[in-house]
């Protein structure tokens, strides 16, 4: 796959844009469109930007000189290498703030590259999502499992019958164990555990998609 970073034609942009999850598809569907307003979508085979994902990438009949963007589920070295690799011009991390999301795609539109920066620790170092989920208590689990339904702490709390308090504290313990910063991070922890059949988690997207629908609004 070539590499190409040079600025492209705003009039008559075509892109395409692969995801397992429709509505991940279509919201960057939108964010491309708010960013070009003259952009079309096309078969991958005629486009000039291809984002989608590393699992899709081998399946799609992309064009030499195409410009990849690699969609991740958060900045971590392994995939995010993988997609440098592969000769993609961009990693684009789906728990990114949603201002920064856009940023970074308003980058690859304007021909440049982006890469989001990764802990700079040994992946074969860190326990798998299946172990980190395992430290946690059977209330947190269910504290995790809610958070990936997308509700807030107050609602959370209401569910299992404990103060708001208490749901923030879980929080807290939930981030510190899976050794992350953000909801968003321990959410995609236990996405992927779920989608590796480690742990029996729900697979949804709800909560990037969720993620994602906002920052579609606010580039509108």
């Amino acid at each position: 796959m070539t590499n190409l970073a040079q600025p492209m034609p705003r009039e008559t942009f075509a892109f395409a844009v692969h995801h397992p999850f429709p509505i991940v598809a279509e919201t960057l569907d939108a964010l491309v469109r708010a960013n070009l307003p003259g952009a079309t979508v096309v078969d991958e085979s005629r486009a000039e930007l291809v984002i989608t994902t590393l699992d899709a990438l081998d399946g799609l009949e992309i064009t030499p000189g195409t410009r990849v963007a690699v969609l991740v589920d958060h900045a971590d070295r392994r995939p995010v290498q993988d997609a440098r690799n592969r000769g993609a011009v961009a990693a684009l991390p789906l728990d990114l703030p949603a201002d920064h999301l856009r940023a970074a795609l308003g980058a690859v539109l304007a021909g440049r590259s982006w890469w989001p920066v990764v802990a700079n620790v040994d992946p074969e170092g860190q326990a798998p999502a299946s172990r980190r989920l395992d430290a946690l208590s059977g209330q947190q689990f269910k504290v995790l499992d809610l958070m990936s339904r997308g509700r807030l702490n107050k609602q959370i709390a209401y569910d299992l019958g404990i103060s708001e308090g208490t749901v923030k504290s879980h929080v807290s313990s939930i981030l510190r164990k899976l050794g992350v910063e953000r909801r968003t991070q321990a959410i995609a922890t236990f996405i992927t555990a779920g989608e590796a059949g480690r742990s029996p988690v729900r697979t949804t997207i709800g909560p990037v998609a969720a993620h994602l629908s906002r920052a579609t609004h606010a580039a509108r």
